[in-house]
């Protein structure tokens, strides 16, 4: 098959499969494909934006289409919020280990025009960058993706998709940037890192401190919360 092929001639030092920049679309093989179960806490499933250990800021011209929960304070810079707001309420939320079985794409990068599809999965990036023009699709049901270093998307991001089919978890004080002319369907979850975000972004969002700079949007997706009970 073309693409076990693909992966073959793509591991790097120690086996582990390694992600370099290609130009055309390709598709790697989660460990757990279309039966992939996310690893991310209900807590950080139910509201648009959680602030787990600082301030949550929202500068002129951001909206938030849900709730936000912040450690300390929601600072008001412009900014809007239609749902509930909840400062000075700690979440605790902890940081997500990585997987043993998760594939290594090492240094993961696209650049303007590349497109490349991940299928469902659980994947590890040392760092993780999406540069503008630059597509992420993905296909088969949930890809996890772990980062631990840093994160930082400028393209499209599962644009379009459900947002629960795509979740970043960042493992570092790195936190991640949400770039102009982004546009992002995912749950983003960085616990011990500041994460910013300058465009819109369809799920949810949680940093240790978190920023909504203008031309910066979370839309909550309720279908990505847990069921009742879970």
């Amino acid at each position: 098959m073309k693409t076990v092929k693909m992966l073959l001639s793509n591991r790097g030092v120690g086996g582990l499969l390694m992600a370099g920049a290609f130009s055309f679309t390709a598709a790697f093989a989660g460990s757990a494909h279309a039966n992939t179960l996310s690893a991310m806490p209900c807590q950080a499933r139910a509201k648009a934006v959680i602030a787990n250990t600082s301030q949550s800021i929202h500068n002129a011209a951001s909206t938030v289409t849900g709730d936000v929960q912040a450690a300390q304070q929601i600072v008001h810079n412009g900014g809007t919020i239609t749902g509930t707001q909840t400062p000075n309420t700690p979440a605790n939320l902890p940081v997500v280990t990585v997987p043993s079985d998760a594939v290594n794409l090492g240094d993961f990068s696209l650049n303007s025009g590349q497109t490349r599809n991940l299928a469902a999965g659980n994947y590890v990036a040392r760092n993780f960058n999406i540069n503008s023009n630059a597509t992420l699709t993905v296909s088969g049901g949930i890809v996890q993706i772990w980062v631990t270093g840093s994160l930082s998307i400028g393209g499209k991001a599962n644009s379009g998709g459900t947002a629960e089919n795509l979740e970043i978890y960042s493992t570092s004080v790195n936190g991640g940037n949400i770039n102009g002319g982004a546009s992002v369907a995912a749950l983003l979850y960085s616990p011990t890192g500041q994460v910013t975000v300058s465009a819109p972004v369809k799920g949810s969002v949680i940093g240790s401190r978190t920023t909504l700079n203008s031309g910066g949007s979370v839309t909550f997706d309720p279908n990505s919360s847990c069921p009742t009970g879970g």
